[in-house]
């Protein structure tokens, strides 16, 4: 908060952004500042250092045509390097970043979910998330002001239909076993009935 003499307090892991006449001026660092406002100076903005984080849902179909749902978290900040304004870039630059890095994020997952199956989204879900984590740092990083991206992948959901069949197959062996005599006409009857109160 700023009072009638100018001073302004910037608190630990925020940037302020200070004009001059409407032009940037300088980003202020945490600790005191005075801000003559008498002479055009004002602080339009602050930027959080700190790390954010975004949560991203990708529907899309795999390589052997499986609807999936995958949900990352995408973890970055602002890059605080000495010289760069990465803080001005961050309030300035995009007047949206949320949607951008969502929007990056997305388009990322879905190229990685559409060129796996099914069981390789499972068994490659550590690079998968690596290729969206380098994939944000080359299209964002140098424009945009921010940085360290790291993504981990929460959930990897086939759609209901899907799962049925998945469940059917892995039920399907246990029947069978329990019921040898069967024929093949009454194992799937037995498998459908099980579905159904599922």
């Amino acid at each position: 908060m700023g009072n009638i003499c100018g001073c302004f307090e910037i608190g630990e892991y925020t940037r302020g952004i200070e004009e001059k006449r409407g032009k940037f001026s300088r980003e202020l660092k945490p600790g005191h500042h005075c801000v003559p406002w008498c002479f055009g100076y004002r602080i339009v903005g602050r930027v959080s250092m700190r790390v954010q984080c975004y949560n991203v849902s990708c529907i899309s179909r795999t390589k052997d045509d499986v609807f999936v749902n995958v949900v990352a978290s995408i973890h970055f900040q602002i890059l605080d390097v000495a010289d760069v304004n990465n803080a001005k870039k961050a309030f300035y630059v995009h007047s949206d970043p949320e949607q951008l890095i969502k929007a990056h994020a997305f388009n990322a997952l879905k190229t990685n979910i559409s060129i796996n199956t099914f069981l390789e989204l499972f068994q490659k879900k550590d690079d998968i998330a690596d290729t969206v984590s380098q994939k944000l740092n080359q299209l964002i990083s140098a424009d945009f002001g921010y940085g360290h991206f790291k993504t981990i992948i929460l959930d990897i959901a086939p759609e209901d239909h899907a799962k049925r069949i998945i469940n059917i197959g892995n039920a399907a062996p246990k029947i069978a076993s329990a019921l040898p005599e069967a024929t093949t006409e009454e194992l799937i009857e037995v498998l459908l009935a099980k579905e159904s109160k599922e």
